[in-house]
């Protein structure tokens, strides 16, 4: 048996011994015995065969991220239970207004676990990340394949087993600033990051503040078209693009779910919808982990 072999199956041995299977005295006379005839020992061969089902089986078992083509006759609760997940989940994770009222033809992001996905920002840590849904790191860190010291890129997804974003640690909390579709998300769009979402509403839909704070900004503003943008205080700020016409000025004071104007096609754009982004200080945060 070459040395390397033999190096591989005293630390399979040693294995073996730890769950119990061997007592270790008889498992090396045996390893002696078969070096000497050299022959790989059959015990070598069928662990070599178990740790590659046990290997498969854990594989098997890590959550996924999927897509969803929604079926005719197909309800969030039938989904769910396929997937291995639960209504609450899918709501969450795809800002479903109605969970009994989901369209065929239109794509689901499914994960096969009850919990929750996360969009890193710039500089986010595994502890930050978990403090947030009330979750230990070693649950992210097993559930995604990641490494301890792993430092996440902006925009990487992570997926929380178990896990619901903790209002106590994102405040303050946002509202919805329209009831509408949502036609794109926050992250890589192609080639470019696409820094806040998009919710589609016909030309001339009200739109409102996420949170009671001070309009800095109500007007016209480059790909931005016309713009309002609200500070709240505590570094966070919120933006609100490609309206038709606003309904505040810049210096007012606004309270949540106050007017703010009216969705049109103002700006970069191809269709009219609301671009919405939040701010914190420079960084540029995914909205959908602060909306309720």
């Amino acid at each position: 048996m070459s040395g390397i072999v033999k190096a591989v199956a005293v630390a399979l041995i040693t294995g073996i011994v730890c769950f119990g299977g061997f007592d270790s005295a008889a498992a090396m006379e045996e390893a002696e015995e078969e070096e000497s005839s050299g022959d790989v020992p059959l015990y070598f061969m069928q662990l070599t065969e178990y740790s590659a089902t046990v290997h498969n089986e854990a594989e098997a078992n890590k959550p996924l991220l999927l897509k969803y083509r929604i079926q005719p006759g197909d309800n969030l609760s039938d989904i769910a239970a396929q997937c291995g997940t639960d209504v609450e989940t899918l709501v969450r994770l795809n800002n479903i207004v109605n969970p009994h009222h989901i369209l065929a033809g239109d794509t689901l992001e499914v994960i096969t676990v009850v919990g929750s996905v996360h969009d890193v920002s710039e500089g986010e840590t595994l502890e930050q990340i978990a403090q947030i849904y009330g979750v230990e790191e070693e649950i992210i860190i097993e559930a995604n394949n990641l490494a301890r010291d792993t430092i996440l890129d902006r925009g990487e997804r992570v997926i929380i087993p178990g896990g619901k974003p903790s209002r106590s640690t994102q405040l303050p909390a946002f509202e919805w600033p329209l009831q509408g579709g949502l036609t794109s998300g926050f992250g890589w769009r192609g080639n470019e990051f696409h820094y806040g979402i998009d919710i589609g509403a016909p030309i001339g839909t009200p739109f409102y503040a996420a949170a009671a704070g001070q309009v800095t900004y109500a007007g016209y503003r480059g790909a931005y078209g016309i713009m309002v943008e609200v500070d709240h205080g505590s570094a966070y700020s919120t933006r609100y693009a490609h309206a038709n016409s606003v309904a505040v000025v810049s210096g007012q004071y606004v309270n949540g779910g106050q007017l703010l104007g009216y969705v049109g096609l103002t700006g970069n754009t191809t269709g009219p919808h609301l671009h919405f982004e939040l701010h914190r200080g420079l960084e540029r945060l995914n909205p959908m982990q602060f909306l309720y």
